[in-house]
């Protein structure tokens, strides 16, 4: 099993045993929309028939994983959220995904970190696994069931979607190779100023990451970038050299996903052939914090399901 220490030389931190999505179809219920006057307390944000939420959702796509990477439930060891649109606060979405699908009673935990959420989670998993856990259960789940409508807000949908990847110890050099996640702790300023910032973070991440997993950005074959910031991914590209054919780049498919986007889109390009197995991929958010992460994994042939 490799160590932390071992990603220097090239070697996967974990293997991805399998990539599950779940896109409920268009005419799938969504769930109310509730505003002050309308709240019930938490049994009402967990009940099956209220609709689709960011439960409901991670759930079906940690269901896909789990079938497409033939795991035995028994060996899941944590369980990690990434979302910026729970149901509720407590019970978590992982608790609430533990419970559903009758999972063992391990460490179960949301991560909130914005449009990272998801990479951010991924940071914290392989450390477990690197540290010895049979597997982790990693799902980025959004959906537009927020907790209230404040006066004056729309209710408009950011997302309807969930994917997640099952996490197990590394097997040789195909896997996640150097994950990476950081922030800046001072006030955005204004959008000039706090686009600046996160190209920054994303520059000096990319450096971090690619050093970790002992990569040059000339070796990586796609690049998986923030589906929800086009305008930043594009500034970072031609800073990088990175060719329009290697950058990965879809605001109209995924730039809703928030959460969800960085797993569905490695899924799609995995499907699609964009990513075949022995490529290497380097996959990067940005967002609101400001907060950036990134990842580099060399696939290895992970089972895939939609459902």
């Amino acid at each position: 099993m490799p160590s932390l220490a071992q990603a220097g030389r090239g070697l996967a931190l974990a293997a991805i045993a399998g990539l599950g999505v779940y896109r409920p179809s268009a005419d799938a219920p969504a769930a109310r929309r509730v505003t002050g006057s309308d709240l019930t307390g938490v049994s009402y944000r967990v009940q099956a028939d209220q609709g689709v939420n960011t439960a409901s959702l991670a759930a079906g796509a940690a269901r896909a994983a789990l079938q497409a990477g033939g795991v035995n439930p028994a060996d899941i060891e944590m369980i990690i959220v990434g979302t910026t649109t729970p149901d509720v606060l407590w019970p978590t979405t992982a608790c609430l995904v533990q419970n559903e699908l009758k999972l063992p009673m391990v460490a179960s935990f949301d991560l909130y970190a914005a449009e990272t959420s998801l990479l951010a989670a991924l940071n914290v998993g392989i450390r477990y696994i690197a540290s010895g856990a049979r597997s982790v259960l990693l799902i980025g789940a959004d959906s537009d069931n927020q907790l209230v409508d404040l006066p004056g807000q729309s209710g408009s949908v950011h997302s309807r979607a969930a994917a997640a990847a099952v996490l197990t110890r590394a097997g040789g050099d195909g896997g996640v190779l150097s994950t990476m996640a950081g922030g800046a702790a001072r006030p955005e300023g204004n959008g000039t100023a706090n686009d600046r910032t996160l190209l920054q973070g994303l520059i000096d991440g990319t450096a971090e990451c690619l050093q970790s997993a002992s990569l040059s950005l000339s070796d990586i074959d796609l690049v998986i970038g923030e589906q929800s910031a086009p305008e930043i991914m594009q500034a970072w590209s031609k800073l990088a050299g990175i060719a329009p054919s290697r950058l990965l780049l879809d605001p109209a498919r995924y730039g809703n996903l928030l959460a969800a986007a960085p797993l569905t889109v490695l899924h799609d390009a995995i499907k699609e052939g964009r990513l075949q197995n022995g490529m290497t991929a380097l996959v990067l958010a940005c967002g609101s914090g400001p907060t950036w992460a990134a990842a580099c994994l060399r696939w290895g042939g992970g089972g895939l399901a939609e459902c």
